[in-house]
């Protein structure tokens, strides 16, 4: 017998209504995907987070890097460390079979300072430059040729530093000329032509091994970049090192970097191939023009230029750039720094040093020269006053026989000349020579080497030539110390 349920008005209803879950409900059971969704996260903050990740972002967005935020603070060399190759030849180091990493710690000098009249005179072996600026394949000597740069003899392997802040516009590879290079922009730089003035230059590192930055990085003063090598067209190891300027000398801009003085093209039409071009003067004029001397550059030890910001006397809104900008040169101006430079002669000399004193102020850099005296035993000059002392005094024998160890004395004083017995060394003084060769122990002069104000260095003549002392920064030179061996 059939009952018709309906027809009766039952119905039938399920206690517990069944739903399917959502997929979302099985992979929250599984720990592996909770694990894929933490590891996704942390991939995409992390590149987010890094030095690339937001610049690109915000590069893609606004089209380009602040060069307000790129403050120049100075130069630096653009090899920290080198071997010393007269102590390294008699290990049986040599930087055409070995590379960096096989020359012994304590065999590591500071690079020693671009003096091409020096380097013509030292046997192969101590060349550190092999070229100068302008020089030839030839010769090597500076305003021979058409090299546009400076080439650096150094081991593969040896790091390279960017000698300024600056930010990263070429990370490219030529395997028929520059091979593996980094050319990096520094905006807002003192114009080598008026050191008053700022402009763009770019600095450029050729036949590297190895590059450790990405095209729109900002790099800082002294940040390594790069392993030196020998890729490209290189006979050898060695570091080509070279500044261009934006414009020439006349104003025209320079679409290309690093900058080449002649295309094989133009070398062929005058008759010449690419290494007799470079060791002819046919093309000399355009690198000048478009380059600058980057050794010399570099040791010029430029102060920064401070140029005050108008007030606004409209009411047009500033945009986010410009109030940074305005800050920026706002903290500088408070600083109000002095800084000296002491300008020596190509040779040592017995006449009064000459020094000219930059003032920073908030709209305007004035210069004053004033005489500074010196003696056969001692050598003082003013420097910036935020480094804690007014001066250094280098005391020191007139002569050496070469046999020996000298002793060397440097003393911090105030603006009275008295010894300042607790300095506040806020960067290290560098000893090197700017005239002769000498070995300094130590080389570099920390707070910890000052007791009571005196460091003692133990200074090694090398030859037979007059050593002139030098400390850096400031530039502060000691007297001449004459050779008076048998």
């Amino acid at each position: 017998m059939t009952v018709n349920n309906r027809a009766k008005g039952f119905r039938k209803r399920s206690l517990h209504k069944l739903k399917e879950p959502h997929a979302f409900h099985y992979l929250s059971q599984k720990p592996t995907f909770w694990i894929a969704v933490l590891s996704m996260f942390a991939f995409v903050s992390g590149n987010m987070l890094g030095q690339h990740g937001w610049r690109v972002f915000w590069k893609s967005v606004l089209g380009g890097t602040d060069d307000s935020l790129i403050v120049y603070t100075g130069t630096v060399a653009p090899l920290a460390k080198i071997p010393d190759y007269t102590k390294w030849s008699q290990y049986g180091g040599s930087s055409a079979l070995h590379t960096y990493r096989e020359v012994p710690q304590d065999l590591l000098i500071s690079l020693p300072p671009y003096n091409q009249a020096l380097e013509r005179s030292s046997t192969p072996d101590q060349t550190v430059y092999s070229i100068g600026y302008m020089g030839s394949y030839e010769t090597g000597s500076e305003g021979d040729g058409a090299h546009p740069g400076v080439d650096i003899r150094v081991p593969v392997g040896t790091p390279v530093q960017s000698v300024m802040n600056g930010i990263v516009v070429t990370v490219g590879e030529d395997s028929g000329g520059f091979g593996t290079y980094v050319v990096l922009r520094h905006p807002n730089v003192p114009d080598p032509s008026n050191s008053a003035k700022t402009t763009t230059l770019y600095s450029a590192y050729a036949h590297l091994s190895q590059t450790e930055v990405t095209e729109g990085q900002i790099v800082n003063k002294g940040q390594e970049i790069a392993l030196s090598g020998k890729s490209g067209l290189a006979t050898g190891p060695h570091l080509h090192f070279q500044i261009d300027r934006e414009t020439t000398v006349d104003g025209q801009k320079i679409s290309w970097h690093p900058y080449w003085p002649f295309t094989n093209a133009e070398a062929r039409a005058a008759g010449l191939s690419f290494n007799a071009a470079i060791n002819s003067t046919v093309f000399q004029e355009r690198g000048f023009a478009s380059t600058v001397n980057p050794m010399v550059y570099v040791q010029a030890k430029y102060a920064p230029v401070l140029v005050a910001q108008a007030q606004a006397t409209s009411s047009k809104r500033l945009t986010s750039a410009e109030i940074r900008k305005q800050r920026v040169a706002a903290r500088m101006a408070k600083r109000k720094t002095t800084i000296v430079a002491v300008a020596a002669s190509s040779s040592p000399s017995s006449s009064p040093a000459v020094s000219v004193q930059i003032v920073a102020v908030t709209d305007v850099a004035m210069t004053q020269p004033s005489t500074t005296s010196s003696s056969s035993s001692s050598s003082q000059a003013a420097l910036a006053q935020p480094q804690g002392y007014a001066s250094i005094d280098i005391v020191q024998p007139s002569s050496f026989t070469g046999r020996q160890w000298e002793r060397v004395t440097v003393r911090l004083l105030d603006q009275k000349g008295e010894t300042v017995t607790n300095p506040d060394l806020r960067t290290d003084l560098y000893l090197r020579t700017a005239y002769g060769r000498a070995e300094f122990k130590p080389a570099v002069l920390t707070a910890l080497d000052f007791s009571n104000g005196e460091a003692r260095v133990e200074m090694l003549p090398i030859g037979r030539t007059t050593v002139v002392i030098q400390v850096q920064p400031g530039g502060v030179l000691g007297s001449p110390m004459k050779y008076e061996g048998d």
